[in-house]
């Protein structure tokens, strides 16, 4: 009966959290840790502007089921270079045949071999997507993304 008092405590507390003083902020270096999926070369972010950087991974459903949202998403006046795909915990072979089987559209992306960026941002599984500025996450989206997280993504981070 404690645990549950305690727990019930803790998540109110979490749900009350301003947003603002929540933020989680990773250091520059940490996003250099990031390569092209396909050529392994490094990738410079600049986060002095909105990006989004999605987890998936080729194993997932969910992740199949927004691929084409992330690659419309990919489309959209001001996002354009502005959306990573990070594979996560998934071999680089499988990971090509997702894209070549479901589409890549005008996308970045990444790998994160040694899931740096993923445990900095406090990644909890696929698919996640994070929203960043200025090196900190403003947003994230746990689980696959609806229709009307996408408007809020256009809406709020497309920079018209």
């Amino acid at each position: 009966m404690k645990v549950r008092i305690v727990l019930l405590l803790f998540l109110i507390i979490s749900c009350s959290v301003d947003t603002e003083d929540s933020k989680i902020e990773i250091d520059q270096s940490i996003f250099n840790n990031l390569k092209t999926l396909e050529t392994n070369e490094s990738l410079t972010i600049d986060t002095s502007s909105y990006v989004i950087i999605n987890y998936w991974a080729s194993w997932c459903l969910e992740c199949i089921e927004e691929h084409q949202y992330l690659i419309q998403l990919s489309k959209t006046r001001g996002l354009t270079d502005k959306v990573i795909l990070v594979s996560f915990q998934d071999s680089i072979e499988n990971s090509i045949d997702f894209l070549n089987e479901y589409g890549r559209g005008d996308i970045i992306y990444a790998i994160d071999t040694e899931s740096k960026l993923a445990i900095y941002s406090g990644v909890f599984g696929v698919p996640e997507t994070h929203i960043i500025l200025n090196n900190k996450i403003v947003k994230k989206y746990i689980g696959p993304l609806s229709l009307s997280d996408l408007e809020e993504i256009i809406n709020s981070y497309s920079n018209e």
